[in-house]
């Protein structure tokens, strides 16, 4: 990392940081930068009986352009001799097969001798070795030693950092000054929306985590960006905003180009997914032959696109993909240029908190800890769940391993071994319990921990095998070429992703047994992660604030323990709706029992109430439940006198039920839809779309054994096991799916609470706390209706 320091005199910097070209992209990054490592480790290994001093580390200090230079080394390996010193630095093979003894190359062995030169040494040479990624030297280049040419080049080298580092600090300077002048783009702030900009104000400042529930209506979106932003222009800090929805990257690209116009010093950058933004119909990377990433650095400098695209203040996705392919560039890989010196950078959520996606360059080692905005932040507990939940499947393992016996070289023979032991222990494991569990599959067992820990280095060593025989093969055995997985739409190496999977799983089954329980079946096995906040709260520690807000982070405390955010730099606000109390109408009608034992028996009763509701005022209605067979046992008591229905099929889009909800103007459309799907999240039905809401039960999860398995971890470490895996999702897809119908100040709706679960403590508490303030019980809803749709057109916030 380099450190600037003008006012001193003072510059700081690596040799890697005066050779930034040696970083090029090439098949696969981030895959390339995980087994550099270790192909260094096995090379040494190799290299054992060699007397030479290895990693030496090394500093130079020199005087350039009225600066005091320190230039930090390690060498790989200095190796004495009669005529003095011989340094050896080794360059990785890149994945695409690319030459790596290149001049860049040639010219860090040649520095390197310099700055030992430097430090005291007597330096004879140089030399460049060549290593695939399983440690075996591949080539070997004498450099030969002249001082006077490579310390020109180093002062060549320094003019152009020492350059940039004051374009930098005239960035910074210019980035402080729009902090100061940036002002909140809208006339006035909303009802809630000043409470929320102070609160996220002063948990950028002081470095806090804040969890927010904020309504639908408070805009939330430009509340949490314009402090934050502020807070990074004023700081030199760089803001990422994550969510799981692509709309909400939209949302929040639309207010930041409010904030950032053309021309600002400040640029925002969205990073869109790989398979998504490239024009391949495959991803070519995966096979190493995408010639988009050819010479990637110097062609992206070459085009200028790296400075004329941040003039543009917002750079979406879209328009990152028709810059780049015009200039037959990597969209993915010039996003990810483009984020490098981004003030903003709008994601998904993978691209912060997956272990195998996360932005490493930017988030592990930044210049100043970063801040962070989560919106939807409800939906990160189960995705980072998935995350860290890895699967074999053995039918699949026993195919490549076919295929790894049928195909010539030592690289496929080590992939067949670690493959043919993972199944042949998986499937004993499996056959050893079904014999002795009185129950089906999947059976709960823990792993075999010292089995998973000779595993682990094996899997590793057969990544880097494999991937170093993919560098010297000219075509790829068909075999293993990059495929789609189903339900993956990302084309990928399928010996590549399944040697990764076995390692993550054998990573994680020779760790920390208690966050995971291993699940058996004859065919496959799956580490379940019960418990994702070990692994998120490393990651919040990384940023210096962070913002959490969602319309359901209610209770605070279970997302505060889901998300590993609890503590005593966490805050928590939770606003109430901003739209005036008569617009909206909370009713609990708690004379109809929703559990599993009596759903059947009240069906009938709980479709009269849905057409007796909806005959005081018809219209469009939206009726969510806890699964689509509940939902079907009441749909069949509802008559086409009560209502038009329709049913939302597993898989459906939302579109064509939104046409059908658009086209109604004569009499009762109802929508029946499940908690949690596409229709309960991410859709709004504003004004006639939708003019009331039935919520059928809390929505608990359905009981099965991985659930039973979260309960039991919870109960074991907070005694609240049912309330963490069954209540509190529930009723965050409760709020969810009650939120859709009043989306602007305009809208007015009824929200029908149905079942006699709401009226019990154990739910009602866990409400937010405005819903249990308004929320009214009545075992006939018609009444409080009436009463409510006979009042005068809808107020609009003050």
């Amino acid at each position: 990392m380099i450190e600037f320091d003008e006012s001193e005199g003072r510059l700081r910097l690596s040799l890697e940081d005066l050779l930034p070209e040696l970083g090029e992209p090439s098949i696969d990054p981030d895959t390339q930068r995980s087994l550099g490592a270790d192909a260094r480790e096995a090379y040494r290994a190799n290299s054992a009986a060699d007397p030479a001093r290895l990693d030496l580390t090394i500093g130079a200090e020199i005087e350039c352009h009225g600066l005091r230079v320190q230039i930090d080394a390690i060498l790989d390996a200095v190796h004495a001799g009669r005529r003095g010193d011989a340094v050896e630095m080794l360059h990785c093979a890149p994945l695409s097969g690319a030459a790596a003894l290149g001049s860049a190359a040639v010219e860090r062995v040649g520095l390197a001798c310099l700055l030992l030169q430097r430090s005291g040494r007597k330096v004879h040479k140089g030399t460049l070795t060549e290593i695939a990624l399983d440690g075996t030297a591949l080539g070997r280049l004498d450099v030969a030693f002249a001082p006077e040419v490579y310390q020109r080049q180093l002062e060549r080298r320094l003019e152009r950092v020492i350059a940039e580092q004051r374009a930098r600090g005239g960035r910074i300077q210019a980035r402080a000054e729009l902090a100061e002048a940036l002002e909140f783009p809208f006339e006035s702030p909303r009802a809630g929306q000043r409470t929320l900009l102070n609160d996220v104000a002063g948990a950028a400042s002081n470095g806090l985590t804040l969890l927010c529930a904020a309504p639908t209506g408070i805009g939330k979106t430009v509340a949490a960006l314009y402090p934050m932003l502020r807070e990074a222009l004023r700081a030199d800090r760089q803001l990422f905003f994550a969510t799981g929805k692509v709309s909400q990257q939209d949302l929040a690209l639309q207010t930041l180009r409010r904030l950032l116009p053309p021309d600002s010093p400040g640029y925002a950058v969205q990073i869109t997914a790989k398979h998504r933004i490239c024009p391949s119909e495959e991803l070519a990377c995966a096979d190493g032959r995408c010639p988009l990433l050819e010479g990637f650095r110097e062609r992206a400098q070459s085009t200028g696109l790296l400075e004329a695209l941040p003039r543009e203040g917002v750079v979406a996705g879209a328009r990152v993909r028709e810059t780049a392919l015009a200039a037959k560039l990597c969209p993915f890989e010039l996003s990810l240029a483009l984020a490098t010196r981004a003030t903003a950078i709008v994601a998904d959520f993978n691209y912060v908190f997956d272990p195998g996606a996360y932005l490493k360059d930017l988030l592990d080692e930044p210049r100043r800890a970063p801040l962070l905005i989560v919106d939807e932040a409800h939906g990160l507990p189960d995705r980072a769940r998935d995350y860290y939940s890895p699967e074999l499947d053995f039918a699949l393992l026993d195919d490549l391993a076919a295929d790894c016996r049928a195909t010539p070289g030592a690289a496929y023979a080590q992939a067949e071994r670690v493959l043919a032991d993972v199944c042949a222990h998986g499937r004993a494991l499996a056959g050893r319990l079904a014999a002795e569990r009185d129950a089906p599959d999947p059976w709960a067992d823990p792993p075999e921990r010292s089995f998973w820990q000779e595993l682990e280095p094996a899997a590793s060593g057969a990544l880097a095998s494999y991937a170093a025989q993919r560098v010297g093969e000219r075509e790829r055995p068909p075999a293993f070429r990059a495929r789609s997985a189903p339900g993956d739409p990302r084309p990928r190496d399928p010996l590549m992703d399944a040697l990764y999977r076995v390692r993550d799983f054998a990573r994680f089954a020779a760790g920390d047994p208690d966050p995971f329980a291993a699940l058996w079946r004859p065919d496959r096995a799956r580490l379940l992660c019960l418990d994702a906040a070990p692994f998120l709260r490393p990651r919040f520690e990384a940023f210096h604030a962070a913002v959490c807000m969602s319309a359901t982070l209610t209770p605070a405390g279970f997302y505060e323990r889901s998300l590993g955010v609890e503590g005593p730099r966490t805050e928590r606000l939770d606003l109430a709706s901003p739209f005036p109390a008569r617009n909206r109408l909370l009713l609990c009608v708690p004379g109809v029992d929703t559990t599993y034992r009596r759903r059947s028996e009240d069906a009938p009763v709980v479709a009269r109430i849905i057409a007796r509701s909806m005959r005081v005022r018809p219209g469009n209605y939206l009726a969510f439940f806890g699964s689509y067979r509940y939902r079907d046992e009441v749909a069949a008591h509802l008559s086409p006198a009560d209502a038009r229905v329709l049913l939302q099929l597993p898989g459906m889009p939302a579109e064509p039920i939104l046409r059908q909800l658009e086209r109604n103007r004569d009499g009762s459309l109802l929508v029946c839809a499940v908690h949690g799907g596409v229709l309960s999240e991410g859709v709004d039905y504003p004004g006639e779309l939708a003019v009331g809401v039935f919520v059928v039960g809390p929505g608990l999860p359905a009981v099965s054994p991985e659930r039973e398995l979260v309960r039991e971890h919870y109960q074991k470490h907070l005694g609240a096991g049912f309330e963490f895996a069954y209540v509190f999702p529930g009723l965050s897809r409760v709020v969810q799916s009650a939120g859709r119908a009043i989306r602007t100040p305009t809208d007015r709706a009824p929200v029908l609470l149905l079942g006699q679960r709401f009226a019990e403590p154990l739910y009602r508490e866990r409400l937010p706390g405005w819903w249990r303030d308004e929320l009214i019980d009545a075992d006939d809803p018609v009444p409080a209706l009436e009463a409510f749709w006979s009042q005068g057109p809808p107020d609009a916030p003050r």
